[in-house]
């Protein structure tokens, strides 16, 4: 209560800017990209996209394995097709090796229908609405698999945001991921334009003759290795991932040691993320503001998922936003 008033269920994004101090990061998840696109590129949404019929074996793999990654049905119909050799039973070991090439093939095809080819394909004052919004972070934090955060940065010019690419010559179309490099813009869960070198170091696509999206298909075709993702399960698969690459382990540590204060946009503390916030209240931030759709209808239910994380550490102030209210692209 204040005043005999009730208490404000949320603050204004000006506000809650007033409050934050000059350290602030920004941690932003699909509704960032959503509130751009109205799509989700997520793998469950590419699934409904790639030209697989529902009722084909692929599709009943993808269903018998309970998952929507890609990458692991493709190393499953690989290892299907090893053990079939074995057994002498080269037609179908032959039918599994074409039916992984199948799989990313499909990949290809709806990253193609979901994804905009190029920036120009976002209208200009979008991208500098944006940019103006992420001018008010000194790290941003994302979840999404998508180019759009990529190219507002690129846009912006100068070197507000960096990525840790910046340092080394470009070789055959990609640049690697080096620590030493600056590096304020953390791919949390990968993206579609990094992938894995024969060394298990991150490297980014970087656009030579084609839109990027087509060298990132030609990429996925030539190599026969999908982008860096870090795809939808449980947090303990998601942790497990993230440990397993050099890349995605130091921007997770990243995560654990900001301090200042953090911004969440877009996310809606889904318990398959719960590392997310393990690594949060474990930093050193003195404050959180979780930008919450329809605060009438959600807002109790952000407040019970993160309590269990609020009980961890006492000393971090929480707040929420409207994010109706948050202006990101208009």
């Amino acid at each position: 209560m204040v005043d005999g008033r009730p208490a404000r269920m949320t603050i204004s994004f000006d506000d809650a800017l007033k409050k934050a101090g000059e350290a602030r990061s920004l941690l932003i998840g699909n509704g960032f990209s959503i509130a751009q696109a109205g799509g989700q590129f997520t793998y469950a949404n590419l699934l409904e996209k790639a030209d697989l019929s529902p009722d084909s074996e692929i599709r009943s793999v993808f269903k018998t394995l309970n998952t929507v990654d890609f990458e692991l049905v493709m190393q499953s119909l690989q290892d299907a097709a090893q053990v079939e050799e074995a057994y002498k039973e080269a037609d179908r070991a032959t039918r599994f090796r074409n039916d992984s090439t199948a799989v990313r093939e499909a990949l290809i095809h709806a990253i193609r229908q979901v994804h905009p080819g190029i920036s120009f394909d976002i209208p200009q004052d979008q991208r500098d609405k944006c940019g103006t919004f992420l001018g008010n972070f000194q790290s941003v934090f994302t979840l999404n698999y998508d180019l759009l955060l990529y190219w507002v940065i690129l846009k912006m010019g100068g070197n507000l945001f960096t990525d840790g690419f910046g340092k080394g010559d470009t070789t055959g179309g990609f640049r690697t991921f080096s620590e030493e490099a600056d590096c304020n813009t953390f791919y949390l869960h990968g993206a579609l334009h990094l992938f894995l070198g024969a060394k298990r170091d991150t490297l980014k696509r970087v656009a030579t003759t084609g839109t990027i999206i087509s060298d990132i298909s030609d990429t996925i075709r030539s190599r026969r290795q999908l982008p860096l993702f870090v795809a939808e399960g449980s947090s303990t698969q998601k942790m497990a991932r993230i440990n397993s690459v050099p890349y995605l382990r130091f921007c997770y540590e990243k995560l654990q040691s900001i301090k200042g204060t953090l911004f969440v946009l877009g996310h809606s503390i889904a318990e398959n993320d719960d590392h997310l916030y393990d690594a949060i209240f474990a930093s050193e931030i003195s404050k959180l503001f979780v930008c919450v759709y329809k605060p009438n209808d959600n807002l109790q239910g952000y407040r019970e998922r993160l309590a269990k994380f609020r009980e961890r550490n006492v000393n971090i102030e929480v707040e929420y936003i409207d994010s109706e209210k948050v202006e990101i692209w208009r």
